[in-house]
């Protein structure tokens, strides 16, 4: 039902959106909400998630009215009774389903007899959806099935199960992402009003119990608190009425939330379980609860904030206390909302927000003074909501009450964490820590821990926490019966206590008073506090410096490929970008570019008259010269407006670098020898400017060791569980390796091994750049053969690559256990013998022969063997010179605690050729049909680009059907000789052109965009002309449909080579202008001819088309693309430009083309259907059967 109605919910939001963008009364109401609100999104972004969330308020009604219904409290129906619409129909014929609905709705918010709470108009509904989306409402409700007669039915349903709770989360998409919403299952709330509540409950007596959820969602800790305390009240008050002491209850029990929805179903929950407590029978008997749930922001301190004038007068008002809570706008919520916060509360319990805040405006507020400190001391850098909800959970508790919450277990590690564990939680009684990141929790897919705390100062010098250990495998079958969560049920009040899932300890509170927190059960934080105490020297002091070296700002603008850049006129620029994940297993790869506008690395900006600024950066002036870093433009800070936004100069200055990956399943180094930029997914590391290659290679060593692996995952912050759906091994878990972070990195003593270092590295480093060598394209391109030898080359390269890495392995296997004996973990280095092959296969390492070898790919579920997951081409037996040392590798893990710690696959190298859930026959198999697919794309362009002018693709196959080479690598691509040319060069050229008129690449929307940006290139030609033109406006950026903006290109392949900036990295201009042209006889340009060689391309067209017959009207976009392009040529070559611009004016008048010729030339030729995927020739297909595949 909750998928059904989600469909509803869409429809209804589009509908009021369209109505509130159309301006009117809806568009002046939701413009008025949008500045109480003080969101920071914008108006046209935010319209969006305010459809969605009335849409949600109109169906939740529906669902109202159905279980009243249903239960009985409702005679004589509403929506399942026809009756009720039909005598509607009868007094008013002509208003429709809607006007039906809401006069349901206005009907059951009465104070005389209805539920106000439930159905009152809420301030979001600022529209009502037309009669036909009501109609189909009406309709799903109403619908039996022909063969059964059901229909859906509330009859059994209590107001507190999980099918409300469902609604919360699941009715809207964006609304649960926008606001996290997350259901608190029933066994976690259990487990936390047992450490919380019902110890408050005992201390300070049911009668005075406050209760707080400052995130209280659909009401689940309110509705269980209200039980709790309605029992716990009742027998002492055996002569009070049932509903006094659920009033008494419901006055106490207090929950906020910035979801109007989410408020409104829990008020809806709150006051029906009243009823249902009271056993009440009648609408009437139920209007009588009152529960107080408020839409406003938790973390807004109400209670400290200066009351503001129409507050204060609301407060004179009588009346207010009695007004309906849904109905209220913010002012008068805040006025309601500060006297009961005031009071502060004996318990506070919930389960915050996990995400990051994003609002710039609500960072302002959480940062903000208060009393010369700050509001909330945890709003510290990119700081999850979790943080400052926490803090105000302790500032909302009276002296000594009871906070219980369940966050993201980020802040123990991540950077914003430090203030809230070193100034907010060390200053307060913390009472039990556990980590519930190993545990299944439906629906939590964000790593987390439960903290409970009172709030008064320390009592005891150590804090009961329960470390966990490793996750359960798959979700448990039964809600809360998991292995993980069964054991912190049954023993977290056991110290001492340990199992293969989590261990229990009492952990000095000074220990806990320090970022980060360490958690790792199972001797984890021991043995990490070991290596702390065995280091000579941290890394930050080890190095020079440690961070990324660039930041574009404007990667779009930027970031271009070597073809993509040449065609931009920008080949001279191009400089290889290292991203996170092109560092892997001792070796950069960089599949990234980007433009560097500067002389020389580290060096002075190219100088303004490059040809690269005038082509290329230009027409992005204005969005660049908007750029900020600490609130300053480039231009401010002295710069060149094309520079790139931060460019760290002295990390580029000396060429040796050790990049590693900032978010990875393990630790990866690699060295670096000059000619790479590093951003933040990849920061560098640079040691002092006289450092040797050799002393990178020593401290790159040890990083890659897995003992420097096992130190970094107990700091760093491993990522949720939600993006490893395909894969929830832990093993698989990526982490966050900060830069902050990675600077306590512990560095052991290694002078009298340094040697070793180096030398075990240098093989490491060699053969892993080796076998990036081998498998780039350049390793079988440069000598093409026949398709046979191209075959065998592409097989013969596998096997290179698979003897490289075992090379690889071996060193590494030899510097993880030379690490373990520079931290003191092993008396003697356990070191292979010389003389030996000086390799080693997957399988083979001492720890995979003890406790099994594991592929780590899994299909449906499961994990498949290393027999088809994996890929070896040479040996796969352990060599006969390592069986001895092995042996003692194996019987050290079975005797030694620490070593068998660290040697796992969580903490050592998986070796596999992708992190992809793929089979490697598989990854391997795509790797080389992507190589090939782009050389002979490459092919293909180089055809057009040496035609001189447009061509059919008919011609560039006659031009390819003789190339030898060309053929040998589209053989091997298609796996036979006999392959259908016509339609491999097709889907080349298909996937990779763009219209050259705007009028067949943007909708409505994005030509309205593309106007505001022609506008801005106006201006910007006036101020090269001298002119002094004040505040140009930065265009707008482009869309395609994403959180409700605007979709701007025709189809979503126009999107993907654009992007939001416009910026054009096709490689051919499909001249769909040109009329009398069908699909199969389209002429292609190359995208890099410059703004003249086009002019001149289509002026060349026109005269065709001319001598054709067609009509000025029929080529008048021809024409209009070519004026279009005239300033571009004026300011290349101003005496061409002039002569060109003659020549146009001659043809379509002095002012160019008329608008109302383009507009019916638009009317009569629309966008071709052209696009074709998968090699699949032009009339087969329809193109928008495969629209958004790529990805």
């Amino acid at each position: 039902m909750t998928k059904a109605l989600a469909g509803h919910v869409a429809e209804i939001a589009a509908d009021l959106r369209a109505q509130i963008l159309a301006g009117g009364a809806p568009g002046e109401r939701a413009r008025r909400l949008h500045a109480e609100e003080q969101v920071g999104d914008d108006f046209e972004v935010w319209t969006d998630l305010l459809a969605r969330r009335a849409a949600v308020l109109w169906v939740l009604k529906s669902v109202y009215v159905r279980v009243l219904e249903d239960r009985g409290l409702l005679r004589p129906g509403r929506i399942l009774d026809r009756e009720a619409q039909q005598l509607f129909e009868r007094l008013a014929p002509n208003l429709g389903e809607s006007a039906f609905l809401s006069w349901v709705w206005r009907d059951l918010a009465s104070a005389n007899g209805g539920l106000p709470e439930l159905f009152a108009t809420q301030p979001a509904e600022v529209a009502v959806p037309s009669a036909a989306r009501s109609r189909a409402l009406l309709d799903f409700w109403r619908k039996t099935d022909a063969d059964t007669g059901f229909r859906w039915s509330f009859a059994t349903e209590i107001f507190a199960g999980e099918l409300m709770g469902d609604l919360y989360q699941e009715l809207d998409p964006v609304v649960k992402d926008r606001y996290a919403l997350c259901q608190t299952p029933a066994f976690v709330r259990d487990f936390m009003l047992a450490r919380t509540l019902e110890p408050a409950i005992e201390e300070f007596g049911a009668d005075d119990v406050r209760v707080l959820d400052p995130a209280c969602g659909s009401g689940h800790f309110l509705l269980d608190a209200l039980r709790r305390l309605v029992e716990a009240m009742a027998p002492q008050h055996a002569d009070w009425p049932r509903d006094k002491v659920i009033d008494s209850v419901l006055g106490r029990v207090v929950g906020i939330d910035i979801n109007d929805y989410a408020c409104a179903l829990a008020r809806a929950r709150m006051v029906m379980t009243a009823a249902e407590l009271a056993g009440v029978a009648s609408l009437a008997e139920a209007a009588r609860f009152r529960p107080n749930v408020y839409w406003a922001d938790g973390l807004e301190q109400i209670e400290r904030d200066p009351e503001v004038r129409h507050e204060q007068i609301d407060l004179l008002e009588p009346s207010l206390e009695l007004q309906v809570r849904a109905s209220l706008p913010r002012p008068a919520v805040r006025a309601l909302l500060r006297p009961i916060l005031k009071e502060k509360f004996h318990v506070v319990v919930g389960n915050p927000p996990y995400k990051p805040e994003k609002d710039d405006s609500r960072k302002t507020y959480h940062r903000d003074k208060v009393s010369k400190r700050r509001r909330y001391l945890s709003a510290y850098g990119e700081y999850s909501l979790a943080a400052p909800f926490t803090e105000r959970a302790l500032q909302l508790t009276k002296h000594s009450g009871r906070v219980g919450l369940i966050v993201a277990n980020n802040f123990m590690r991540r950077d914003f964490g430090r203030p809230l564990i070193e100034r907010v939680l060390a200053s307060v009684d913390l009472e039990l820590v556990v980590d519930t990141s190993h545990a299944r929790i439906q629906d939590h897919g964000t790593p987390t821990a439960m903290l409970f705390a009172r709030c008064q100062p320390p009592t005891s010098l150590t804090v009961r926490v329960v470390m966990g250990r490793r996750d359960e495998g798959d979700a448990p079958v039964g809600a809360g019966q998991g292995a993980v969560w069964s054991s912190i049920v049954e023993w977290w009040h056991k110290a001492g206590f340990e199992n293969e899932f989590l261990s229990v300890a009492d952990v000095p509170r000074a220990t806990l008073a320090k970022y980060p927190w360490s958690l790792g059960g199972g001797g984890a934080e021991q043995l990490k506090r070991r290596l702390d105490e065995v280091a000579r020297r941290r890394l930050g002091e080890e190095c020079a410096d440690i961070g990324r070296t660039t930041v574009c700002g404007g990667d779009a603008v930027f970031m271009l490929s070597p073809g993509e850049a040449r065609r931009r006129g920008a080949c001279q620029l191009v400089v290889a970008l290292a991203v996170g994940e092109v560092v892997r297993d001792w070796a950069i790869d960089p599949q990234e570019f980007a433009l560097y506008p500067y002389q020389s690395m580290g060096g002075d900006p190219t100088g303004s008259d490059h040809p690269a600024v005038f082509r290329h950066f230009w027409p992005f002036r204005t969005f660049l010269r908007g750029r900020t870093v600490f609130g300053r433009t480039p231009e401010q800070r002295g710069k060149a407006w094309y520079e790139h936004l931060e460019h760290y100069a002295d990390r580029l200055l000396t060429p040796l670098a050790i990049g590693f990956a900032f978010v990875a399943t393990h630790n990866h180094f690699a060295l670096d020898r000059g000619g790479i930029l590093f951003n933040r997914t990849s920061p560098a590391i640079k040691l002092a400017a006289n450092s040797t290659a050799d002393d990178h290679l020593a401290l790159v060593s040890f990083l890659n060791s897995s003992t420097a692996c096992f130190w970094m995952k107990q700091v760093f912050q491993p990522r949720s569980h939600a993006g490893q759906k395909h894969h929830p091994d832990p093993e698989r878990c990526a982490y966050e390796f900060t830069v902050n972070g990675m600077a306590q990195v512990p560095i052991p003593k290694n002078e009298s091994f340094r040697s070793q270092l180096v030398a075990l590295g240098s093989i490491a480093d060699e053969s892993m750049r080796g076998r990036g060598a081998v498998l780039a394209p350049n390793y079988w391109a440069f000598s093409l053969g026949s398709r046979a030898e191209l075959a065998s080359r592409l097989e013969e390269r596998w096997k290179v690559a698979d003897h490289l890495r075992q090379r690889a392995i071996f060193a590494q296997e030899e510097l993880d256990w030379l690490s373990y004996h520079l931290f003191g973990l092993v008396p003697t280095w356990l070191r292979a013998p010389a003389g030996g092959s000086g390799t080693l296969p997957r399988g083979q390492r001492a720890f995979e022969r003890a406790l099994g070898h594991r592929s780590f790919v899994r299909q449906g579920g499961r994990l498949l063997p290393p027999s088809e997951g994996e890929v070896e081409t040479g040996p796969t037996s352990l060599p006969e010179a390592y069986a001895d040392v092995t042996a003692r590798r194996q019987a050290t893990i079975a005797s030694n605690d620490d070593i068998a710690l660290i040697e796992t696959y969580l903490y050592k190298r998986l070796w596999r050729d992708t992190e992809d859930n793929v089979s490697e026959s598989v990854f391997r198999e795509r790797h080389d049909r992507g190589q090939l697919r782009a050389w002979l794309a490459d092919r293909v362009e180089s055809v057009v680009e040496r035609a001189g002018g447009p061509i059919p693709i008919a011609k560039m196959v006659v031009a390819l059907q003789d190339d030898r080479e060309f053929l040998a690598v589209s053989e091997v691509l298609e796996k036979r000789a006999a392959f259908d040319i016509l339609r491999l060069v097709s889907s080349l050229v298909n996937e990779a052109f763009v219209p050259n008129h705007a009028l067949h690449i943007y909708t409505d929307s994005g030509l309205k965009k593309r106007a505001a940006w022609e506008e801005t290139w106006r201006l910007q030609r006036l101020e090269d002309e001298g002119q002094r033109i004040e505040n140009i406006p930065v265009p707008p950026k482009y869309s395609q449909g994403s959180r409700g903006k605007s979709k701007d290109f025709l189809r979503n392949e126009y999107w993907q080579l654009r992007g939001s900036l416009d910026v054009p990295k096709e490689r051919f201009i499909a001249f769909t202008e040109m009329p009398g042209r069908s699909a199969g006889e389209i002429l292609y340009g190359w995208a890099g001819w410059t703004p003249v060689e086009r002019v001149k391309a289509l002026l060349a067209l026109d005269e065709i088309c001319e001598d054709e017959g067609h009509s000025l009207g029929d080529r008048i976009a021809l024409l209009d693309s070519a004026w279009r392009l005239l300033p571009d040529v004026i300011r290349d070559d101003p005496a061409t430009g002039a002569r060109l611009k003659a020549e146009l004016q001659a043809l379509v008048g002095p002012d160019g083309p008329a608008k109302v010729l383009l507009d019916e030339w638009k009317k009569k030729f629309p966008p071709p259907n052209i696009r074709v995927k998968g090699g699949s020739p032009p009339p087969s297909v329809r193109a928008d059967s495969r629209e958004g595949e790529r990805s």
